[in-house]
């Protein structure tokens, strides 16, 4: 499975120092980010029902713009 992550130019302070553990450890820059993500969610994230939308229903992409046509 992939991720692409967006890192806004105020941010790159972060992908600057990403880079710099991932030389300093050895290790590849996607490991340090699924570590973290790991981390994160097993201690401080909230449950992710509090902001459950309730029952979703499928649709098609045009469903979403077809009030902009």
């Amino acid at each position: 499975m992939q991720l692409n992550l967006y890192i806004p130019k105020e941010k790159a302070q972060l992908l600057r120092a990403l880079e710099a553990a991932a030389r300093a450890w050895g290790r590849p820059k996607n490991e340090i980010v699924l570590e973290a993500l790991e981390r994160y969610l097993a201690g401080t994230a909230p449950e992710p029902g509090i902001y459950s939308l309730g029952e979703v229903k499928p649709f098609r992409r045009y469903q979403l713009y077809r009030e902009r046509l």
